[in-house]
């Protein structure tokens, strides 16, 4: 049997593989597709470099600041010790008497209640009064005067028949006929009323699947294969499972009945409406009464009139107010005051500054600087410059089952002919079988996963 047909036969063998390491399914979404019985771990693929050479700034351009100390001489100076002083002599202001004329009450027209100088002040509702009337109150002169006169006013008597009472109706009342009869009246309904039957139970065997066949990727150890990651999975056929389970069906199911009562009547006297009660209407006729009424035929009214007093001698008017311009001359006070002949000043008394000659070092030429300039210097460095990222990978194995004896005979023989295993041809995959693989593998380029089908194809045993 060629080891092509082993491998197709570890599609049963590894479904049939249980180990203590075993762990629970994984997610297998990122699995390539696969068969039951095919086994897979994960491989890392390096990421790839370039190696560049390249001439690089070891220091920029710069300059060496020289300095240049500052130089100093002696002189002599003449300087201010003090400023001199200065004092302000007060002379007070001088007083002078002088007199004045001062008005002290102004010259004034006043309304009064007459010509009289003591007469009452006449009230602004007087004066607006009588300008309303159309006297000429703000173009009068003193001396003038105005009346305000009033007018009663004029009544008439008439008699009148008025309504007392309106038109109406009296109603008056007819009661109801009754009599009385005996009667069958119900005094309680027939009852309804629902008995329940609980219903009935019986216990029933079922076998029912928990859970249906599927496919799972399974996590295993590595063991004993040579590979270089602590994880390998394969994909394995479980099948369904089933349960007995016991359960309680309604073998009769809960039913209600309807049980009734007859209706009970009794026998009654009762007062039945021969005729209901009604009315009857009996007008009653207006009353009427003569009353004497006092009407108004004309207002009662205020006039004014000039100083000349014409109507104010009519019978119909009397005389209410009167308003009187007056004139009140201004009155003069002389008084006495104070002002300033002299205001107060000042006069400011100073005496010269004071100096004095003193021996000074003075600056000769400033301190300065002369800058150097420095070259930039360059450096040729080696860069390595990654030119593809690494990866990890799933990639097909060769599964435990498969690892027979004479498979490890071929795979040893394979690479001590490429120059890889020094070791005896055993059939023993051991440490030196899995140092040779690895070694194998990455001067390949092929990714290092223990025995891995990729490897087996690279040997020329696949």
């Amino acid at each position: 049997m060629t080891i092509k047909d082993t491998l197709k036969l570890s599609l049963i063998a590894a479904a049939m593989m249980t180990s203590a390491n075993a762990q629970s399914a994984i997610d297998g979404d990122d699995l390539p597709p696969a068969k039951p019985g095919q086994c897979f771990t994960k491989a890392f693929f390096p990421a790839k470099y370039a190696t560049t050479t390249e001439r690089v700034l070891a220091s920029e351009a710069s300059e060496k600041v020289q300095v240049i100390p500052a130089k100093y001489g002696w002189g002599t100076e003449k300087i201010k010790v003090s400023d001199g002083t200065q004092r302000v002599v007060t002379i007070p202001a001088a007083y002078k008497t002088v007199y004045e004329r001062v008005l002290s009450k102004p010259a004034a027209q006043t309304w009064r209640t007459g010509l009289n100088a003591n007469a009452s002040e006449a009230s602004n509702t007087c004066v607006q009064s009588a300008s309303a009337a159309g006297m000429n109150v703000s173009g009068a002169t003193p001396g003038t005067c105005f009346y305000e006169h009033y007018k009663p006013a004029k009544y008439q008597t008439t008699t009148e028949k008025v309504l007392a009472s309106e038109a109406s109706e009296k109603v008056q009342a007819i009661p109801a006929k009754y009599r009385t009869v005996s009667k069958r009246i119900l005094v309680s309904e027939g009852t309804e009323r629902l008995v329940t039957s609980p219903a009935q139970y019986k216990t029933v065997k079922e076998r029912i699947q928990v859970s249906p066949p599927r496919t799972e990727w399974k996590r295993t150890k590595c063991g004993d294969r040579g590979c270089n990651q602590s994880e390998v999975v394969c994909l394995v056929e479980i099948p369904a499972v089933y349960r007995t389970v016991t359960k309680k069906v309604v073998a009769k199911p809960a039913a209600t009945r309807k049980v009734t009562t007859p209706p009970q009547y009794k026998t009654v006297n009762v007062q039945e409406l021969v005729q209901p009660a009604s009315s009857r209407a009996i007008p009653v006729p207006p009353t009427y009464k003569t009353v004497t009424r006092k009407a108004k035929v004309q207002d009662a009214s205020y006039f004014w009139t000039d100083a000349s007093g014409k109507n104010a001698r009519s019978r119909t008017t009397q005389q209410c107010n009167k308003i009187c311009l007056t004139a009140t001359p201004a009155k003069y006070n002389k008084v006495s005051k104070k002002v300033v002949a002299r205001p107060a000043s000042t006069k400011t008394l100073t005496t010269p500054a004071k100096y004095t000659t003193v021996k000074i070092k003075k600056l000769v030429s400033p301190a300065s600087e002369r800058r150097i300039a420095i070259p930039a210097t360059y450096k040729t460095v080696t860069k390595k410059r990654m030119v593809a990222d690494g990866y990890a990978k799933w990639v097909p194995i060769v599964c435990k089952s498969n690892m027979t004896r004479p498979t490890i005979q071929r795979v040893q023989q394979a690479l001590k002919s490429a120059g890889y295993y020094n070791g005896p041809i055993d059939g023993v995959w051991g440490a030196a079988s899995k140092a040779g693989t690895r070694a194998y593998q990455k001067a390949k380029g092929i990714p290092v996963a223990g025995l891995s089908v990729a490897t087996m194809e690279s040997l020329g045993l696949y």
